[in-house]
C-alpha cells in the first residue's frame, strides 16, 4: 500500500511539472507572438488557474472535516510513529473521529454532554465516554476491565 502511494505521489508530481513546463512554453510563445491564437490563450488561462489552485490548495479545495455542522470541539491525540487521532464534536450532536496511521479511518456517531462528561453512542467507536478538564479529554474504553484511559489535548471549545 505504501509503495503504491509513493508511486502515485511521484506520478502526480511529474504531471505537475510537465504542466508547468508546457505553461511556460505556451506563455513564451504567446508573448513572443508566434502563437497568438484564441485557443492558445484559453489553454494558458486554464493551465495557469489549475496550477495556481494546486499551489494554493495542495490538500484540496473541499476540506471534508469542515463540511457539515460547525465544529464545537476538536481534540487531537498523537501516538507513536506519526499516527494520530482527531476527534471532532459538532454542534448537531454528531462526532467524527479521524484516525491516521497507515491509512485514514473515520468513525462516526452521536454524543451528548452532561456536565464535564461526553457520552458517545456508536457501534464501532471503542470509547464509552470521555471526561473533560481544562486542557484535555480523557477517553475511557468501552467495556474494559482495567478502564484504560487516554488523554487527548484539545484545541478548545469553539465560540457559540
Amino acid at each position: 500500500m505504501c509503495v503504491f502511494l509513493v508511486v502515485v505521489y511521484l506520478l502526480l508530481l511529474v504531471c505537475f511539472f510537465v504542466l508547468l513546463v508546457r505553461l511556460i512554453k505556451k506563455v513564451y510563445r504567446l508573448i513572443k507572438g508566434t502563437d497568438r491564437s484564441k485557443q492558445n490563450l484559453i489553454e494558458c488561462v486554464v493551465m495557469g488557474v489549475s496550477l495556481c489552485l494546486i499551489i494554493a490548495f495542495p490538500m484540496g479545495i473541499v476540506r471534508f472535516p469542515n463540511v457539515g455542522a460547525p465544529i464545537k470541539l476538536k481534540a487531537f491525540h498523537e501516538a507513536a510513529g506519526g499516527c494520530g487521532n482527531t476527534l471532532y464534536l459538532r454542534e448537531d450532536s454528531s462526532f467524527v473521529e479521524r484516525a491516521v496511521c497507515f491509512g485514514i479511518f473515520d468513525r462516526k456517531g452521536t454524543y451528548r454532554i452532561s456536565h464535564d462528561t461526553i457520552y458517545f453512542s456508536s457501534d464501532d467507536y471503542p470509547f464509552d465516554y470521555a471526561v473533560m478538564d481544562s486542557a484535555t479529554i480523557r477517553v475511557h474504553d468501552k467495556g474494559s476491565a482495567d478502564d484504560r484511559v487516554m488523554s487527548w489535548p484539545f484545541y478548545g471549545i469553539c465560540k457559540d
